[in-house]
């Protein structure tokens, strides 16, 4: 061994020799691991198949068919709390107001005992809000909302022996009010309803879904 090292040239050192035997064992030269390293694929150089990108397709439709839906659920009924909101604050004054006349008040029309009028006068369009512009009748009754609204309101009134609201099941022989909120949030056309009652803590709702 070390006369072939000698004839070759190359260093005779122990150390020497072990790195060469450890360079044949691995077999090869410098040049052909370069060349073989040159011969992978790139980390990252692969494209996607044209299943893959049907597959992805697909599941971003799926996904985007059962989020969208939910997601206009969602906001729809983070827009009916305005409604249930305002008509707690009229369920409020209406007791309030009891409390120092002998009697609940009706408005935007006074001495209404059915519902006919609404403030505001017409409809917000869908997507919009109005303005709450309060008549007498809601000023007397110390309650307006806080800023233009998608909703209308009205709240009506009888003394005993007055006839209530048909379907509010209140009873007649008693001091009753029924407040309501009425608009239509996705312009299908059908309105939602809501109803709040002086015989009642509840609000009732025309929609199961609680919006539509």
């Amino acid at each position: 061994m070390n006369s072939q090292l000698a004839r070759s040239g190359l260093d005779r050192s122990p150390q020497r020799c072990d790195t060469l035997l450890t360079w044949r064992e691995n077999g090869g030269s410098v040049s052909a691991r370069k060349k073989m390293k040159r011969q992978r694929p790139a980390r990252g150089q692969d494209g996607f198949t044209l299943i893959e990108l049907m597959i992805v397709v697909a599941i971003v439709g799926i996904l985007a068919a059962i989020a969208i839906p939910s997601f206009t659920s969602y906001l729809n009924r983070a827009k009916v709390a305005e409604a249930t909101t305002f008509l707690a604050e009229i369920r409020r004054a209406q007791e309030s107001y009891r409390a120092e006349h002998g009697q609940y008040a009706s408005a935007p029309t006074a001495g209404a005992a059915a519902f006919g009028a609404y403030t505001p006068a017409s409809l917000p369009p869908t997507g919009q809000k109005a303005n709450f512009n309060p008549t007498v009748e809601w000023r007397q009754l110390a309650v307006a909302p806080d800023g233009p609204t998608r909703f209308q309101f009205a709240t009506v009134s009888g003394l005993p022996g007055t006839a209530p609201p048909a379907g509010t099941n209140l009873p007649a022989n008693e001091f009753w009010f029924c407040a309501q909120a009425r608009g239509d949030l996705d312009g299908d056309g059908t309105q939602l309803t809501l109803e709040a009652y002086s015989h009642s803590s509840q609000v009732w709702v025309s929609s199961d879904r609680g919006w539509d």
